[in-house]
C-alpha cells in the first residue's frame, strides 16, 4: 500500500478548509460553536494515523457487528481519536466530543474524478447509533470492526516515518510518501484465531527446505506439491 500525494489522507489534509465550507452549506442549523469543533475534527495533523497490515485486513470479516450495536462497548476503547486508513482512497477519521464519537468516510479516486464523505455518530450517552439512512450499514459497520481490532485486540505497531518504507509480502508492505508520520498496526505475535474443524484450503506447490540423512541433520531443497489440507483435521490414530 502507497499512502502518497493522491491519497485520501493527503487530499483531506491539503483541503481541510475547503470540506469546512461544504459542511456548513449542507448543516442549516450550523451554529459558531460548531467552527472549532469540526477544525479539530479535521485536522489531522494532531492524530495518529493507523495503516492496518493486509494480514489484519484479511481478518477484519471475523468480527461480526450486530445491527442492534451496543455503543457502551465503545466507552472502554484506548483511543479518543485518530484516522484508520484503509487503502489508497479510503479512510475513516474519528473523535469523541462530549460523549459523541464522531466518524466521517472518506473516498477519493482522482482516477475517476470522484470524492465523497458520509458522516454518522455513536451517541455513548444515549448508547445509541445516529446514522443517516442514506448510509449504508456496511459503512459504519466497518468502521467498528476496524476500532474494535485497533483497541480491543492484542496488536504490534509499528512507526512508519515520512518517506519510509515497511513491511513484508506476506503482512503488506506499506509505503509512505507523505509528510505525515503513520503507524502500522500488525497481529501480535502471540494472537490466536480458532477454525472450525473440517475447514480446508489449498496448500499452493512451492520449494521448501527439508532436513535429511541421520539425525536429520542435512539441508535439502525440495519442491513441494499443491494439497488439499484440512485444519484441525483428526489424527490417523484417532481414526483407527
Amino acid at each position: 500500500m502507497k499512502i502518497d500525494k493522491d491519497s485520501s489522507l493527503q487530499i483531506l489534509f491539503n483541503n481541510k478548509d475547503r470540506f469546512i465550507n461544504e459542511l456548513k452549506d449542507n448543516s442549516p442549523e450550523w451554529e459558531e460553536s460548531d467552527n472549532e469543533k469540526i477544525s479539530s475534527f479535521l485536522d489531522i495533523s494532531e492524530k495518529d494515523k493507523y495503516v492496518f497490515a493486509q494480514t489484519v485486513i484479511d481478518t477484519l470479516d471475523t468480527i461480526k457487528i450486530k445491527d442492534e450495536f451496543d455503543c457502551n462497548i465503545l466507552k472502554n476503547r484506548k483511543s479518543e481519536s485518530g484516522i484508520i486508513i484503509l487503502d489508497q482512497s479510503e479512510l475513516y477519521i474519528f473523535e469523541e466530543f462530549e460523549g459523541k464519537l464522531k466518524v466521517m468516510n472518506f473516498i477519493v479516486s482522482l482516477k475517476d474524478d470522484y470524492s465523497d464523505f458520509l458522516m454518522f455518530t455513536f451517541d455513548l450517552n444515549e448508547n445509541k447509533k445516529i446514522v443517516a439512512t442514506n448510509i449504508e450499514t456496511e459503512v459504519w459497520k466497518k468502521f467498528l470492526r476496524c476500532l474494535i481490532y485497533l483497541d480491543f485486540l492484542p496488536t504490534e505497531i509499528k512507526y512508519v516515518k515520512p518517506n519510509e518504507k515497511t513491511g513484508t509480502r506476506k503482512q503488506g508492505k506499506v509505503i509512505n510518501k507523505t509528510d505525515q508520520k503513520l503507524i502500522l498496526v500488525t497481529k501480535a505475535w502471540n494472537q490466536e484465531y480458532q477454525t472450525e474443524p473440517g475447514t480446508k484450503f489449498f496448500s499452493k506447490p512451492h520449494w521448501g527446505i527439508r532436513w535429511t540423512g541421520p539425525g536429520r541433520t542435512i539441508s535439502t531443497v525440495t519442491w513441494i506439491k499443491g494439497s488439499l489440507k484440512e485444519y484441525n483435521k483428526v489424527t490417523e490414530k484417532e481414526n483407527r
